[in-house]
């Protein structure tokens, strides 16, 4: 079974190699099919992946490879997505210092805090998760779009050559 995803592993990354299109088309086609994979898309992933591809004239099947590869990474950029959200809350949020005033005030009889502020976490893991998706999904997009474009122009043929020995 593990050997068998291998081989369809190479024969897709072969496949994306082999299209007969500019680096730029290519890259912008597998950035564009990546770029859904950042949010929860709830099934439509795949029209996205194709629809953002046509709408940037990129190449629909480096669109299809890196949306199929986005699928089995779902998962990890998730988490990816809240723990920089987290980061980003964090470095914008300013503490509050008024402990002073806290100490003042007479604390009420009943203790509804415990319930609100458990609410108010369930919100800022939307939020963190929400910031997090739009900044990875912009940033991994521009980084993607110049390494991909950087390895199909320097290295497209060389890596052609030694698969094709591979594979075959």
């Amino acid at each position: 079974m593990k050997l068998k995803l291998v081989r369809k592993m190479k024969y897709y990354f072969l496949k994306l190699l082999r299209i007969r299109k500019s680096d730029h088309v290519v890259a912008i086609g597998f950035i564009a099919g990546f770029f859904h994979c950042w949010f929860p898309t709830f099934g439509i992933g795949m029209l996205l992946s194709i629809g953002l591809a046509r709408l940037l004239r990129g190449n629909l099947v480096a669109a299809v490879i890196s949306g199929s590869l986005g699928s089995f990474l779902w998962p990890f950029l998730f988490y990816l997505n809240y723990k920089s959200g987290f980061i980003i809350e964090s470095l914008f949020h300013s503490p509050n210092y008024e402990l002073d005033d806290a100490l003042d005030e007479a604390v009420p009889d009943a203790d509804y805090s415990e319930a609100a502020d458990h609410f108010n976490s369930f919100s800022d893991i939307g939020l963190n998760f929400l910031t997090g998706s739009i900044v990875n999904s912009i940033l991994f997009s521009f980084i993607g779009y110049f390494a991909l474009r950087f390895v199909l122009k320097h290295y497209r043929l060389p890596l052609l050559r030694k698969l094709k020995r591979k594979v075959v």
